[in-house]
């Protein structure tokens, strides 16, 4: 009711989440959920259908065919080969086949046409294998559907090139035709300022060459300005939302007190629009480059290798991995010693075009990191790569992006956890300059933790909610499924076998994964290595966490509201309660420590 009630004043606020709770897989929510949109389909149909109409189409786009079956059959061959559980396989393939079985565009039409035939063979191989009972089984039948489907997999491989751009004719016809709607433009919906309205969406979509492949796409608004969004897709958007909401109420209390206010601090935002457990869009913010790229194209420009820290440290110690912490951080200084470790100052530098603006753009650049930092210590915010942090390149404000690694999970990882409470290494540090960090970051670190640590109960109650959200619980079952119990290490052993199996099978189907790279191989990714004890959203074990019980009386959660309380309070440290300025003190010391950072995952960059 109190949905329903909302939606007949802001039915744009609502309308995109109340989608992807209606596809969710809980049966009792998406059954709640639907009744509210029946509701306001009452009140305002053009605008219910149409927000079906776009979120339906989009979804569409994010995976295609031949990228969805590569992946299906890449996860379903593990299933089988590595864990013989047939069952497990099907549940992955049968709704990809349900979809063949039912083409609605030119490219799922042209799709079939080419591959119908053997996946309709396949799935008629294994309906014969599960008409049997269980104890009559011919597992040859299994045998013969996957001579089809590695067939299908590779023939994708050869005849399906990842595309650099996508048609929407070819991909969605149906939202190529939609012409001013009734929608609003995704994420900018404001009840105190004009609406912005879908007016058409442009005709292409362009295809980044990155892992997930996410497309940029172009949607003009009723006011004759262009929106640009990412549409990205084998990834869950939800936390990310969260995480702006939150980020969002920092910004309002930043803006009440007068000190912050004076200064303009606040967290740079864009538009995070889920529109489905694992797809979503998220809005372009322009004029933005990732220090990983910044320091590339400097070093680019200079003939200088962009490992060149990493090259230094192996030269120093060429058994990286077998140093202890001690010899690591002799290692790790020696590089840093060696290296100037300039690049960001210099190419912000030289991109200024005059002293006064440099001057505006390194204030604004400190102030903007510093508001972060303490802002994702609260949160507990990690995975703060050089990839993960844009710079602006007219303001030079500090921009985070890929928000899912929140609560400290990134400190508690198994393999190189990290020890560090936000990114602040030498290379975010000189375009500091002659301050430092003693200057704008410590002063204006103290107010903005001042301010949160002033308003901890608003706080407390947005980031208790987080955590109890059964939407993002999947980052907190993990204990349960991985291993609290002592019982399960006796069953990986009896896994190896098995998993060696796996892993020949992998190699086959192309899931080799960088195991064999070393330390120089990482140096230049900006990317932390994939933890499986700490899965991302929409990994492992999301898949079914909609539908496990997830109780305010669970200890993780607990545990996680009490560090999120201490850290508010003071008492992360210890239980004496420290001042704002000790506590900032004993953050940056931690940030900075060659002990900590020696020991970080060399995908994390800690040497830059």
């Amino acid at each position: 009711q109190l949905l329903v009630e909302v939606g007949k004043s802001h039915p744009h606020a609502i309308m995109f989440s109340l989608y992807v709770a209606a596809r969710s897989e809980h049966a009792e929510r998406s059954h709640s959920v639907k009744d509210v949109l029946a509701k306001l389909h009452d009140m305002y149909p053009e605008l219910v259908e149409e927000t079906e109409l776009v979120s339906r189409e989009l979804i569409r786009i994010t995976l295609l065919f031949p990228e969805m079956w590569q992946e299906a059959l890449r996860n379903a061959s593990l299933c089988y080969y590595g864990h013989k559980d047939v069952v497990e396989m099907m549940k992955i393939l049968r709704p990809l086949h349900k979809r063949v079985r039912n083409p609605e565009t030119l490219r799922e039409y042209h799709f079939v046409q080419m591959f119908g035939s053997d996946l309709a063979a396949a799935e008629e191989h294994m309906n014969q294998y599960f008409s049997a009972d269980s104890a009559h089984r011919n597992e040859a039948l299994v045998q013969q559907a996957w001579e089809l489907y590695y067939v299908v997999f590779r023939r994708i491989e050869k005849m399906f090139p990842r595309p650099t751009s996508l048609a929407l004719k070819d991909t969605a016809p149906t939202i190529l035709q939609c012409r001013d709607m009734k929608l609003v433009v995704p994420g900018m919906y404001n009840p105190d300022t004009e609406n912005v309205y879908i007016a058409s969406f442009d005709p292409t979509l362009y295809v980044y060459p990155s892992k997930q492949h996410p497309r940029r796409m172009y949607i003009y608004g009723s006011n004759g300005n262009q929106y640009t969004f990412l549409l990205k897709g084998r990834e869950d958007l939800r936390q990310d939302e969260r995480s702006m909401q939150l980020f969002g109420l920092i910004n309002s209390l930043l803006s009440k007190d007068s000190e912050t206010a004076r200064r303009s601090l606040a967290i740079e935002r864009f538009p995070v629009v889920p529109l489905s457990s694992n797809s979503g869009l998220i809005g372009f913010y322009s004029n933005c480059e990732n220090i990983n790229n910044i320091v590339r194209y400097y070093r680019e420009s200079h003939n200088q290798p962009i490992n060149l820290e990493q090259r230094m440290a192996l030269q120093f110690s060429p058994n990286w991995d077998t140093l202890s912490v001690m010899q690591k951080v002799e290692s790790f200084e020696y590089a840093l010693s060696n290296t100037p470790g300039n690049d960001l100052q210099r190419a912000m530098w030289y991109k200024s075009p005059n002293a006064e603006v440099w001057l505006e753009r390194r204030t604004d650049y400190t102030r903007s990191l510093a508001v972060m930092s303490i802002a994702g210590y609260i949160l507990g915010l990690g995975d703060r790569h050089p990839s993960n942090i844009l710079i602006h390149e007219r303001t030079g404000k500090v921009v985070h992006i890929d928000l899912g690694d929140c609560f400290e999970l990134a400190a508690h990882r198994d393999k190189f956890p990290e020890k560090v409470p936000f990114r602040l290494t030498r290379m975010l540090i000189m375009p500091m300059e002659v301050s430092s960090i003693e200057g704008i970051f410590k002063h204006t670190a103290n107010h903005t933790m001042r301010v949160l640590r002033a308003n901890r109960e608003s706080l407390m109650a947005v980031l208790e909610a987080f955590v109890y959200d059964p939407l993002v619980s999947w980052s907190y079952l993990n204990d349960m499924e991985m291993g609290i119990d002592t019982s399960q290490d006796t069953k990986m052993t009896s896994n190896t076998s098995r998993n060696a199996q796996a892993s020949e099978h992998a190699a086959r189907w192309s899931m080799g994964g960088n195991g064999g790279a070393n330390m120089s191989d990482f140096a230049s990714m900006g990317g932390s290595k994939p933890d499986m004890g700490v899965s991302k959203a929409g990994n492992g074990y999301y898949e079914n966490a909609e539908g496990k019980a997830w109780q305010t009386g669970n200890p993780k959660a607990r545990a996680i509201v009490k560090r999120i309380h201490d850290k508010l309070v003071g008492t992360d440290f210890s239980n004496e309660q420290l001042t704002v300025s000790e506590q900032i003190e004993k953050l940056i010391q931690q940030a900075t420590s060659s002990e900590n950072l020696a020991v970080l995952y060399v995908g994390w960059v800690p040497l830059w």
